[in-house]
């Protein structure tokens, strides 16, 4: 019995590895929404988690990449689009989605770490491939469904990058600039009408 007490202290405290990983995250969003990118280090990490410094490093190999993986698990239940409706119904569907992210509780996060990225290249490239890259990409096949299933007119992939600059740029010009709230309502009757010009 005094055996298997002293086993169970030596493990007390260290997280199980099927919790490692969420454990992790949300205390890295808990840290980011409180201090900022700048205001926090993987060791204040180590230290809130318990979990092992090389084990962080294992699976996000810096700082940066912690903080961007973190954000995209936290909102990408919001980022997907919705399958088998027409697309324009569905653009706007996720892009409400995404407004409703930027106005809520992950909007100050996400703003102040692209505001960090341009004075920090290695959140700056992160930024880029893990978050910026990848919702364009999966946009692009969105919008290459709809060409092929003759819902919109014929696209070239430069002028697919244009639709997706200026609609999704009118959200995210909200976000960083905060002259305006990046509300779907306030900007719902003009992304219809752009979007009649695509069929």
């Amino acid at each position: 019995m005094a055996v298997k007490k002293k086993m169970a202290s030596k493990t007390a405290g260290r997280p199980r590895s099927e919790d490692l990983e969420p454990l992790v995250l949300k205390t890295t969003y808990e840290m980011l929404a409180k201090k900022g990118y700048h205001g926090f280090s993987i060791d204040d990490i180590v230290k809130e988690t318990g979990v092992a410094k090389t084990t962080i490093y294992r699976r996000w190999p810096n700082k940066a990449n912690l903080a961007m993986n973190t954000v995209t698990h936290m909102i990408s239940p919001y980022l997907e689009f919705p399958k088998e409706i027409p697309f324009e119904k569905a653009l706007l569907e996720q892009m409400e989605a995404l407004s409703g992210v930027f106005t809520g509780k992950f909007g100050r996060v996400i703003s102040t770490l692209i505001g960090a990225g341009q004075q920090d290249n290695e959140l700056s490239e992160s930024i880029l491939e893990n978050y910026l890259l990848p919702r364009r990409d999966a946009a692009k096949q969105f919008f290459r469904f709809a060409i092929s299933s003759k819902q919109i007119q014929v696209l070239s992939d430069e002028e697919i990058d244009v639709c997706m600059d200026i609609l999704y740029g009118s959200l995210y010009f909200r976000l960083l600039l905060k002259h305006e709230k990046p509300e779907f309502q306030n900007l719902k009757p003009w992304l219809e009408r752009f979007l009649r010009t695509l069929k």
